[in-house]
């Protein structure tokens, strides 16, 4: 596919993809606030509970309430379209910038053989074989046991991703691990939501009386939706943070961040049964942070030291410009992402998109910089933006004086 046409689907199906989610986040905080901050109506045997809210300078009154067969709204509103916008969006995001480049974004060519068709191929076949194992797994006994569906869950999570990590870039890792757990709460909405809250109307339709059995089945899968949130935020926006998903411990950075995220928010649901809430809030977020940073930066005990490479000033300050302009989020160690890699540039041949070659050097990388749609490497989009006007020339010397440093 054309690079300039992927760069629209990206920007068109990005923006959908974003306002859709926010509207269904929206929708799930929402509803379970609602649903945990009813209040009894001991004098109505039909009201499952009942709330007053101001907004907007009146008061909405609430009540959720079983309904007589003759009794259903005129106009009942239902939620699912943006679910299933938030999905199909996304999918078309992936095929879009990841499926049409035959899986070379996804694969790590420094950790497998595999060939690049073969990130597609496992990609796609784990969205689709993890819906099935998540959903056999809450059908089976297992579903009427929390905790320990919760752990197998979890722990399932975790093992997919550190196999994913033998052959996938980290960043695809957490993009993977985002797009599966976000195909679980699209397919609950569509398998077990809206079946489920239909199967409860017709009932009604045909007269029957309401029955809260087939919403409770409902009810199960949107809290694991409810709880899965968090995470899925994280990891779909995990692109814009190199330093989780590009460290040696980014699977264990996840599952510090999963956990983390979701004690929070069933701290957040449970500000009126647990009178410290808040405390615990601010503990879980220090002592996430505090091992994230540590898993992060503290060099590995056991196995060979690494080499610490001294950089001059100049290299030095190099790459703190290039951290703060984002570069790292691209420009990984190994080639195969969105980017090439920088390791070993200097020295190394370029083929670029037109056919010509050459070897790099300084002049090659300030170049690059500043004017980066004049040589694009090929295999890659023109994505990077140019510098020209952004940067100023110490900085350029700075970055080029970091880009020189990098090794192989």
């Amino acid at each position: 596919m054309d690079a300039g046409l992927i760069e629209f689907f990206n920007i068109v199906f990005r923006f959908i993809h974003i306002v859709a989610a926010i509207m269904w986040i929206g929708n799930s905080l929402l509803f379970t606030w609602m649903e945990i901050n009813l209040l009894e109506d001991k004098e109505n045997d039909e009201s499952l509970g009942y709330m007053n809210m101001l907004h907007g300078g009146g008061i909405f009154y609430l009540q959720k309430r079983m309904i007589k067969p003759d009794e259903i709204p005129h106009r009942l509103h239902i939620f699912k379209w943006q679910s299933y916008t938030t999905w199909i969006s996304g999918f078309i995001l992936l095929v879009s910038v990841f499926y049409t480049r035959g899986g070379t974004l996804l694969l790590d060519p420094s950790k497998t053989d595999l060939p690049a068709y073969m990130g597609l191929v496992i990609s796609l076949g784990s969205l689709i074989a993890g819906w099935f194992l998540y959903d056999l797994l809450w059908r089976s006994p297992v579903g009427n046991k929390a905790w320990l569906g919760l752990a197998i869950t979890f722990g399932a999570i975790l093992l997919y991703a550190s196999w994913l990590e033998t052959v996938f870039n980290g960043r695809a890792v957490y993009l993977q691990m985002g797009a599966m757990m976000g195909t679980w709460m699209s397919a609950n909405v569509r398998f077990h939501i809206m079946v489920n809250q239909d199967k409860m109307m017709a009932a009604l339709r045909d007269g029957k009386p309401h029955d809260l059995s087939a919403g409770k089945q409902a009810k199960i899968r949107s809290w694991h939706n409810h709880y899965i949130t968090f995470p899925v935020i994280f990891l779909m926006l995990s692109a814009h943070f190199p330093s989780t998903y590009g460290s040696e411990r980014n699977i264990s950075i996840a599952a510090v961040v999963i956990i983390g995220l979701i004690i929070i928010k069933h701290m957040m649901n449970s500000y009126r049964t647990i009178p410290r809430w808040k405390e615990i809030i601010y503990a879980t977020f220090i002592a996430g942070t505090t091992v994230v940073y540590g898993l992060m930066t503290v060099p590995p005990m056991f196995g060979d030291p690494v080499e610490v490479v001294q950089l001059s000033p100049e290299a030095e300050a190099g790459k703190q410009v290039f951290s703060s302009l984002g570069c790292q989020a691209c420009h990984l160690p190994q080639t195969g992402t969105i980017a090439p890699s920088l390791h070993g540039l200097i020295g190394s041949e370029r083929e670029f998109v037109d056919g010509s070659k050459l070897i790099a050097d300084e002049a090659y990388v300030r170049d690059s910089i500043m004017n980066s749609t004049a040589k694009v490497v090929k295999g890659f989009a023109p994505a990077m933006p140019p510098y020209a006007t952004v940067i100023q020339e110490e900085q350029l010397d700075q970055l080029v004086a970091y880009v020189k440093s990098l090794g192989n």
